[in-house]
């Protein structure tokens, strides 16, 4: 592997290196496996699927972990695209191994898609958050209408299942900053827009 320049937009991993992590991914993460996701932290790029896991070293800036169907594992694991070492990064939603790319999304949660996360149920979360908004005098049946609104309105979800981290980070923020005017949307969108521009090339200065 030759050592070129590290990259401010995405991953260098040796070609040999990736290789053997996608295989031994490949290989054990079984046929139900739906996606699989790469992390990167300390030197090491992470791919993770089903209940498969496998490192490799690497070099770059990777700022989220990237979600990705399972069949960019399996096809990559048969046969890398050419060069040594891979360059991975992500644009225009795509997620790229030299030429080869694959439609992707990015998350705060380190294993978004490990069986032991487990799921909260939609009542779950309706009766905990009935309890703490009791001292408002808000009820259960309150927030089932509310919820309902929101559906009716129509357009995806501002936060998903497997963001967790982030909601919870989020609400500790928003704490803070509500007084000055700041609303929760507000603060997706400003991490929406800096882990997008994480990703763009840098301009030199």
């Amino acid at each position: 592997m030759t050592n070129p320049s590290v990259p401010t937009d995405g991953l260098i991993v040796g070609r040999a290196d990736l290789a053997q992590a996608l295989r031994i991914v490949s290989t054990l993460m079984g046929r139900r496996a739906s996606g699989a996701s790469l992390r990167f932290e300390d030197g090491w790029l992470f791919v993770a699927a089903g209940e498969a896991v496998a490192k490799a070293p690497a070099q770059g800036f990777w700022p989220a972990t990237i979600i990705v169907g399972s069949s960019w594992v399996r096809r990559l694991a048969k046969s890398l695209p050419p060069g040594d070492p891979v360059f991975l990064h992500v644009e225009n939603g795509r997620l790229y191994a030299n030429k080869y790319s694959e439609p992707c999304e990015w998350t705060t949660e380190e294993n978004p898609l490990h069986p032991s996360l487990g799921r909260v149920t939609e009542r779950r979360r309706i009766l905990e958050a009935a309890t703490v908004l009791k001292p408002f005098l808000v009820s259960r049946e309150d927030l089932h209408s509310l919820i309902e609104m929101t559906r009716n309105r129509g357009g995806p979800a501002s936060w998903r299942e497997n963001e967790e981290s982030m909601i919870s980070a989020v609400s500790k923020a928003w704490a803070l900053l509500a007084p000055l005017g700041v609303e929760t949307s507000d603060l997706r969108n400003l991490i929406d827009g800096a882990v997008r521009n994480a990703w763009k090339p840098k301009k030199d200065e």
